[in-house]
């Protein structure tokens, strides 16, 4: 059975959606990472907090879908997107179906920490609590604290180096 975001077993669903989506990794001129608090849903007791992103348009490719987010999501239309960098593969429940998700995270440095949530959707505006630029050190210290992906800290750590792998990584849950 998958485990949801926060490792905890959902309800059987009969829905079953298939998904692919494009997150961003946008770090600051600080080497902050800017994530999203998102409300947990009927199976979950935390909140979490994980990059900006979101599933693919139709037709639409990963590095497009990537530029968009960080257009609609955050107000990030001037962030210089880099290569995708992470992936990871992952099941979740969301009211009431359980989504199969491919995701391909892809880095992007910006020189404003200005954040515009006013094109959310309807469902993006009930779920984001907000937005926070994180250092590496809080994240390594907040515990209690639901990351997606959970070793967001030991993936993110090479990147503030400058280190960019040359293929993608797989960051797991």
């Amino acid at each position: 059975m998958p485990l949801n975001t926060f490792g905890i077993v959902p309800a059987v669903s009969e829905k079953v959606v298939d998904r692919a989506a494009a997150r961003i990794v946008l770090l600051d001129p600080e080497d902050r990472i800017l994530l999203q608090q998102i409300r947990p849903d009927e199976f979950e007791e935390r909140t979490v907090w994980l990059t900006p992103g979101g599933g693919l348009a139709p037709r639409e490719t990963y590095r497009q879908a990537a530029l968009r987010e960080l257009h609609e999501e955050v107000g990030q239309a001037g962030a210089s997107l880099g290569p995708c960098i992470w992936v990871r593969k992952h099941e979740f429940a969301f009211r009431g179906a359980t989504y199969r998700q491919r995701e391909r995270f892809f880095i992007a440095r910006t020189e404003s920490t200005a954040i515009d949530s006013s094109r959310h959707d309807s469902i993006e505006a009930e779920i984001v609590l907000g937005y926070r630029w994180w250092k590496l050190d809080e994240i390594d210290g907040a515990a209690n604290t639901v990351f997606a992906p959970r070793l967001i800290a030991k993936f993110l750590a090479p990147l503030i180096e400058g280190r960019i792998p040359d293929r993608p990584i797989n960051v797991g849950v």
